[in-house]
């Protein structure tokens, strides 16, 4: 669960640090030469990256609950119908 809930913290931060890095080089590229158009090209670009980021951690995602790996750690009393 706490695997899960960091990879999801991760994957937001990565997606808000595409689209600040990339439109925010492009607003500034955009001022030094004088354009309207670079911030647009920066955001679109940071997109993409945010993208391929969420791509990634859904392929491992799919890889982990695939491939059989217990969600929990199976201590504890799981409550399920045992012999009686």
């Amino acid at each position: 669960m706490w695997r899960s809930a960091g990879m999801a913290g991760a994957l937001g931060l990565e997606i808000g640090l595409c689209l600040v890095i990339g439109g925010g080089g492009g607003y500034l590229l955009d001022r030094k030469l004088n354009t309207h158009w670079i911030m647009y090209l920066g955001l679109f670009i940071g997109l993409g990256a945010a993208i391929k980021g969420i791509v990634r951690v859904t392929k491992q995602y799919r890889r982990e609950v695939e491939g059989g790996e217990p969600r929990s750690s199976g201590k504890g009393g799981g409550g399920g119908a045992g012999p009686n």
